[in-house]
């Protein structure tokens, strides 16, 4: 999965670093936020429907996928 979420968000990978560093909130951009939290639903990570968890969540995966 690590390849194929560099390769398709490649252009944004210095956002999603800097998201995943606490250096800013990937929820200011939410086209970006909505296709990250779309892919990760696609792989089968389950989110709860609470913002803040939902969030942490998915920069728990981008850690673990990107960094």
């Amino acid at each position: 999965m690590t390849n194929h979420i560099v390769r398709k968000f490649d252009s944004h990978l210095d956002s999603i670093r800097e998201a995943v560093n606490g250096q800013s909130d990937l929820r200011t951009n939410q086209k970006l936020y909505r296709k990250l939290y779309k892919y990760y639903k696609d792989q089968g990570v389950i989110f709860s429907g609470d913002s803040d968890y939902d969030y942490e969540t998915l920069l728990d995966c981008l850690y673990e996928d990107v960094v």
